[in-house]
């Protein structure tokens, strides 16, 4: 089937493989003002593979990160970007059996994600920082040898 896998490390290297069956496509992230992002939808977002899907959700994101609307506190403006207030993202309300499982922001230099579990309007974006304890045990696992 068609999807898309999201890899980024703290290092800011960040990618995005949309893939079907029969091909693959490797985006890189875009650069803003403020740095860089990635994002990746539910859909195909590259000019080679946006003829397998389609892309509304992408150009919102693009669209918020572009115009400034993300900010200093980018953490806070990425969820409500995610909540749609900025425009249709996860909003399936006249969508009967469908809804949208999870939303995530990933924190690279913190090593924290911010997940809601279903509808981001609806469910509250928790800490997860499994990544930074990962890396932190690791660490400590590293100076003991």
């Amino acid at each position: 089937s068609n999807c898309n896998i999201l890899l980024a490390d703290k290092s800011g290297d960040m990618k995005v493989v949309e893939c079907t069956p029969s091909m693959k496509k490797i985006r890189d992230a875009e650069s803003f003002e403020n740095g860089k992002i990635i994002c990746t939808v539910n859909s195909f977002t590259s000019e080679e593979m946006k003829s397998y899907d389609d892309a509304n959700g992408y150009q919102v994101v693009m669209d918020s990160f572009a115009s400034g609307r993300i900010k200093e506190d980018y953490i806070e403006t990425t969820k409500q970007l995610l909540k749609g207030d900025y425009g249709f993202m996860c909003q399936y309300d006249n969508e009967p059996d469908f809804e949208t499982v999870w939303s995530s922001v990933f924190d690279l230099e913190s090593l924290t994600v911010y997940r809601a579990e279903g509808d981001p309007r609806k469910k509250k974006f928790r800490m997860d920082n499994r990544l930074h304890d990962l890396k932190m045990r690791g660490q400590a696992v590293g100076k003991k040898h």
